[in-house]
């Protein structure tokens, strides 16, 4: 039973939907810092994560070599449009909706490092403390960006239960090739990416972000050569 997985998800649902009813409550002028602070907490987080490499060469090979896969897939494009469809249904100010943070919000959500490491750790080993801990920053932060994007970011939710119950299960079957060197990598990967993404939605510098995504299916493979080849 993915506890930890749900709990996440559920906390998500939860904080888009309290950020969007007390968000007509808070200035725009307000909203805007809230969201800037969120960005620079974001990456705090990143560069925490980006320490724990336990080297750091098959992180940045799985970042370059990813973000040219995602470039040539034109990713940031495809997740736009798919999203683009689905909030276009919901109830919210088009004309001044930023589709541009509303897409960091998603990847930051469904392809986090240590959300996906946690979905690993309770896969493989049945603990969903990671996640749960997880869940209690996500519902502030989920409620925050509610606040300027409305229920589209109660939304993410469902994607973010779809990518991480395919990871749950996975993780049974990759569970033996895994070593804890590999997760630190895949950690410090996603740490890359949460670094990115904060500076994208505090206006620093706006990057493709979703172009990134496949360094993270990259990180595992090339932290394993690596350390093959350092033996």
């Amino acid at each position: 039973m993915p506890v930890g997985v749900l709990t996440d998800c559920s906390c998500v649902l939860i904080g888009g939907l309290l950020g969007t009813v007390l968000g007509s409550r808070f200035t725009p002028a307000l909203r805007e810092k809230l969201t800037m602070v969120l960005g620079f907490a974001s990456m705090a987080i990143g560069i925490n994560s980006i320490v724990k490499a336990n080297q750091m060469t098959p992180v940045v090979i799985a970042v370059i070599f990813g973000t040219l896969l995602g470039e040539l897939l034109h990713l940031e494009e495809h997740i736009t449009h798919v999203f683009g469809a689905v909030t276009r249904k919901l109830p919210h100010d088009e004309a001044n909706f930023d589709m541009e943070r509303y897409i960091t919000v998603v990847v930051l959500f469904c392809a986090s490092g240590f959300g996906i490491y946690g979905v690993l750790v309770e896969g493989m080993s049945g603990s969903p403390a990671v996640l749960q801990s997880k869940a209690v920053l996500d519902l502030c932060t989920a409620a925050v960006f509610a606040v300027t994007l409305g229920v589209a970011v109660a939304v993410i939710a469902l994607p973010m239960l779809a990518v991480m119950l395919a990871l749950f299960f996975a993780a049974g079957a990759i569970a033996p090739f895994v070593t804890p060197e590999m997760l630190q990598d895949f950690i410090s990967c996603g740490g890359v990416l949460t670094i990115v993404a904060g500076m994208r939605v505090s206006g620093i510098k706006q990057y493709p972000i979703a172009n990134m995504i496949p360094a993270l299916l990259l990180v595992l493979p090339a932290s394993a050569i690596w350390q093959t080849l350092m033996v």
